[in-house]
């Protein structure tokens, strides 16, 4: 008869050393003393998860079920290697007396266990090996729309690419915060921003006050760009950035060129950013070192407009 089921969770919480109050832990936060949570998604009793990488599951219920555990852990005593204090992932060894460590770690030692020095041989520590592979977290960007359970031990792996990360609003003031799709909601009915549309590799042609610092571009996966307008002495300075909290997935050039929209013939200026950069703009926008200037001659006098003809495309 196969083994039965179960579906476990844990709950952990890191209390202080002051007072055993757990405290309560931010979004992103991993420090020792602040309050982390684990489950673990279907399991099979006695035996580990599934080979491969993130599990992933919705909350139980209100009503907890018979078999599920709860109960109060340090993952720092279990979860993490006493040498260099990593999360553990198979492959897991122990010395005869039961200290653990972890596969990178076994490999710097000789003959000896640095927790109590008895020059002992290693075995592989499987029953702990079943269990960090059933301990599931919940991804930090939860608040920001990611439901994704993860193996502890795949937690920072798994949210240093997760596109529910959030991204700021660069307006001055705005203290908003969150995934992509919500943030361009937020430009749209926050902060009225006309987002505009475009195709890849396909030229537009717009124009923009020349006192505008921002004009958001969304492009037909509904990626989004920001072209940053800085006022300098010598003229407006335009840069481009793609919103997102990771250089992950397509990458982007762009062209970006000037004209003057009532005199052809009065001047161009044309600038190539081979690679534009992403950002989630936590440290605010920077104007950086690939910027096209446009000089005072191009601004259209009669609408204080600047006329840009822009080319994103996918590299």
């Amino acid at each position: 008869m196969p083994p039965r089921l179960r579906q476990r969770r844990l709950l952990s919480y890191a209390e202080e050393e002051e007072g055993g109050q757990a405290n309560t832990a931010s979004p992103g936060s991993e420090k020792s003393g602040q309050k982390r949570r684990l489950q673990t998604g279907p399991e099979t009793v006695g035996g580990g998860g599934g080979p491969g990488g993130e599990g992933g599951g919705s909350e139980a219920g209100a009503g907890r079920p018979e078999d599920e555990i709860l109960f109060k852990m340090d993952p720092a005593q279990v979860l993490d290697c006493i040498v260099c204090y990593n999360p553990l992932a198979p492959p897991i060894y122990q010395c005869e007396v039961g200290h653990v460590l972890c596969s990178v770690c076994r490999g710097t030692i000789i003959n000896s266990c640095p927790i109590c020095f008895r020059v002992v041989g290693y075995c592989r520590c499987y029953a702990l090996e079943h269990m960090v592979d059933a301990v599931k977290v919940r991804c930090s960007n939860a608040i920001y729309g990611c439901d994704e359970w993860i193996r502890y031990y795949q937690k920072e792996k798994h949210e240093k690419a997760c596109t529910h990360a959030p991204c700021l609003c660069p307006e001055d003031g705005c203290l908003f915060e969150g995934s992509t799709g919500r943030l361009l909601d937020h430009f749209v009915t926050k902060h009225k921003w006309s987002p505009t549309k475009f195709r890849y590799g396909e030229a537009h042609r717009i124009s923009i006050p020349q006192n505008r610092r921002f004009t958001l571009l969304v492009g037909n996966d509904q990626s989004m760009f920001l072209m940053v307008n800085s006022l300098l002495d010598t003229g407006n300075a335009l840069s481009m950035v793609c919103i997102r909290p990771h250089e992950s997935g397509s990458c982007y050039s762009s062209k970006i060129s000037a004209i003057h929209r009532a005199e052809a013939g009065k001047g161009y200026a044309f600038h190539m950013i081979p690679h534009v950069a992403s950002s989630s703009l936590h440290s605010g926008v920077q104007l950086g070192d690939a910027f096209l200037l446009v000089y005072p001659g191009l601004v259209d006098k009669s609408t204080n407009e600047l006329t840009i003809n822009i080319l994103v495309e996918k590299i």
